[in-house]
């Protein structure tokens, strides 16, 4: 075969297959896809969207266009499945951006109405507000005057009883009720002004300049046999988040922890979610799965922190940790579970299926959902440390169920139906132990003071000694007004010396400790204490301290 005859087939397959391009997209038929939002995942920092649209189509080409969509829309996640009777084959998907030449001024025309209106309101409270203080200005002047004309007048008459009251109810009522439209114009401004910071908010959303733009999804398909269908829209949207929060009802009769889970979710993505199935998931797509720049391990000379006078302290929650981990929970734990949301553990992320639809509105609100709900066996115990805070903190050692991934979150605590304080957990896996903190119970009292202190520096005959002896006596009270017996433990510290030259003398402890040197820690004492309703129990210690005479003795 020539050249010649190659040359002139190739032109006609060029030829031919432009022809089928030319014919296939002058059959193009171009449909507006008539969708909403029918599923939500919330993630941390973000939302992916599922947009349904359902068709019943003829065999033939088709590009699919869904107009209005919002701006904050992250193409590279775009994503497009087919469902349905009909058979058909997907070409591809685009985001089409279009620049309008009208911008719509609808919406911000009213609310710049809106604003105006609330503004002259708002200056008018401010003219109004003016006068009361004018008159406020001539009521001072006649209460002044009454303060100097009527002293005068009784050196020369007495006033009649009548002028005298007359001028207080006057002075009276027009105090009153300057104090009352002032307050009243207050109240009415900070309200005021607080709707016109909200519509200012939503005006700067919506007057942007990437809001002029006009973005549509395009959908290429072909439906070789015709029949139903539903097109599934995924693409993924900023704006959105979700976090965990927990109530925690302790119920001291049974031994029982009710722990709630619920979803907080907010969004301000621009549409609203309204009646869709939501999944909450821990992932974070915005955040890239590639290991961050390997830099060196480089080393500088210390340069120490400026100091500040404020003595940082441990939390008390810090000491009731490590003593729950002390002693393990004797008994088995029993637990009982109502699943509201189906967990699912998803390679590193964990989703939350919610059992039903919910509304969201773009609006930034905080809805609360809940997750799920268990019963713990729980066996309670107080902790204290008086020497940093006089408070009896109440915790328990609960196990977590086997289906259950709990977050760190807040928790809001519920003693016998009181809200109480708040709270927090870390990470919980499903089936691990972890301790339960629940903030303090005042029905516990506990107090420490000081009920001696001596100090000796001198000698013989008035002669001072080369060294100060002080000893001091503590005693700490604790009292148990609750209805049951509970159980405590108590710890405090006694003086410890790192220097040669001081010298610490324990004289007396009653009762004694059950540990000395808890954890290791030098001069941690730790009590274990039972008490009956209503009962009270006293610690007593005595101790010396003796140093140069000389010496500031840093801790005393």
């Amino acid at each position: 075969m020539n050249s010649k005859l190659i040359k002139m087939i190739s032109l006609i397959m060029v030829f031919v297959l432009m022809g089928f391009q030319i014919s296939f997209s002058s059959a193009l038929t171009e449909i507006e896809g008539d969708s909403k939002i029918s599923g939500v995942t919330v993630y941390p920092e973000s939302a992916m969207l599922e947009r349904i649209a359902c068709f019943n189509l003829e065999e033939g080409s088709y590009k699919v266009i869904f107009n209005n969509i919002i701006s904050g829309v992250d193409e590279n996640s775009l994503r497009i499945s087919l469902t349905g009777e009909a058979s058909t084959r997907l070409y591809g998907a685009q985001v089409k951006k279009d620049y309008l030449e009208e911008f719509p001024s609808e919406r911000i025309n009213q609310l710049k109405e809106e604003i105006q209106v609330l503004e002259d309101r708002i200056k008018e409270i401010q003219n109004l507000k003016s006068l009361l203080s004018e008159k406020k200005e001539f009521l001072n002047s006649i209460t002044l005057f009454a303060k100097n004309q009527i002293p005068q007048d009784l050196i020369t008459k007495l006033p009649e009883t009548n002028e005298l009251k007359s001028i207080l109810d006057f002075l009276d009522i027009e105090l009153t009720s300057y104090y009352s439209r002032n307050l009243k114009f207050d109240i009415e401004s900070r309200e005021l002004k607080n709707k016109v910071s909200l519509l200012k908010n939503e005006l700067s959303l919506i007057s942007g300049t990437h809001q002029k733009l006009k973005r549509t999804i395009e959908v290429d398909l072909e439906v070789l046999q015709s029949g139903t269908m539903s097109l599934h829209l995924f693409y993924l949207v900023n704006g959105a988040a979700w976090h965990p929060i927990y109530d925690a009802r302790a119920n001291f009769t049974q031994s029982k922890i009710e722990l709630i889970s619920y979803g907080i979710i907010s969004q301000i993505t621009g549409e609203k979610w309204n009646d869709v199935n939501c999944t909450l998931s821990t992932a974070k797509p915005s955040i890239g799965g590639r290991m961050p720049y390997i830099s060196p391990w480089t080393l500088k000379p210390y340069e120490p922190p400026v100091m500040t006078d404020r003595v940082t302290e441990a939390p008390a929650s810090a000491y009731q940790k490590r003593a729950f981990r002390e002693e393990e929970l004797s008994g088995k734990m029993e637990q009982e579970e109502e699943i509201l949301a189906i967990t699912k553990q998803k390679g590193i992320a964990v989703t939350y299926q919610l059992p039903y639809n919910i509304t969201v509105k773009s609006d930034k609100s905080e809805n609360k959902f809940p997750i799920s709900t268990q019963n713990l066996a729980a066996e309670f115990e107080y902790s204290s440390y008086p020497r940093v805070s006089p408070f009896a903190y109440l915790g328990s050692r609960v196990v977590n169920g086997k289906e259950f991934q709990l977050l760190s979150g807040r928790v809001n605590i519920f003693l016998e139906g009181d809200f109480v304080g708040t709270s927090s957990i870390d990470n919980i896996a499903p089936g691990e132990e972890f301790d339960l903190y629940l903030g303090v119970d005042e029905n516990v009292k506990i107090e420490r003071k000081v009920v001696e202190k001596k100090t000796d520096e001198t000698l013989i005959a008035g002669i001072p000694s080369r060294t100060r002896k002080t000893t001091f006596k503590y005693k700490i009270t604790v009292e148990n007004f609750k209805s049951k017996t509970i159980h405590m433990k108590l710890f405090e510290a006694v003086p410890v010396s790192e220097d040669d030259r001081i010298k610490v003398k324990i004289e007396e402890v009653s009762p004694e400790p059950n540990i000395k040197d808890w954890d290791d820690r030098k001069g941690i004492y730790l009590w274990e204490i039972i008490l009956d309703s209503n009962q009270e129990k006293e610690i007593l210690y005595t101790f010396t301290i003796e140093h140069p005479r000389d010496m500031l003795v840093e801790g005393l």
